[in-house]
């Protein structure tokens, strides 16, 4: 799990940690965090899921199913936005709706965060020490998000994660995909 660090964006796990994080984004999924969930407990391996907060509050049994088998939760937004599309104020609408919706189906503070698509600069990094979310993005990722790969070209893509490395997955999409 993502060790918790404030007012700061985290890449990587801090050094010497010796492990890799498995994270995953937009979901929850009633078709594929399941199939997620149940291959996690295959392999006994953990992992932390960005939750966009809509899909948090209609698939509520997902997210608690989620925590009972002892993943992460952070939250991706309310509604996974474009973010480079809406205003810092509907960032921050964005931002907290997504952490509070989160919180309230999984029943405490939920302060892990991952911005959409990993957009992040400066008037967002202000809304999210605003608002107390310590961002986690990722140093390695199979862009499993792109219509059309096969696991061959995710695995080549990934290579061989490292100790410190967090790696990118999704469990569903949120949006269209735009290369851009």
């Amino acid at each position: 799990l993502l060790a918790q660090r404030v007012g700061r964006v985290n890449w990587g796990l801090p050094p010497g940690q010796g492990s890799v994080a498995i994270t995953f984004d937009d979901g929850p999924d009633p078709e594929f965090t399941p199939a997620v969930l149940d291959v996690l407990a295959r392999h006994g391996a953990v992992a932390t899921f960005f939750l966009v907060g809509s899909a948090a509050l209609e698939y509520p049994q997902l997210v608690r199913r989620t925590m009972a088998e002892g993943h992460g939760l952070g939250s991706h937004s309310l509604t996974h936005p474009e973010i480079s599309d809406i205003s810092v104020m509907e960032v921050y609408r964005e931002y907290r709706g997504g952490r509070d919706a989160v919180s309230s189906v999984a029943g405490r503070p939920v302060s892990l965060f991952r911005p959409p698509k990993g957009r992040y600069d400066v008037p967002r990094s202000a809304v999210t020490r605003r608002l107390g979310l310590q961002t986690w993005l990722w140093t390695r990722s199979g862009d499993d998000w792109v219509p059309g790969t096969t696991k061959d070209r995710i695995l080549d893509l990934l290579g061989a994660p490292a100790p410190g490395d967090v790696v990118l997955f999704h469990d569903a999409i949120r949006q269209p995909f735009d290369p851009s």
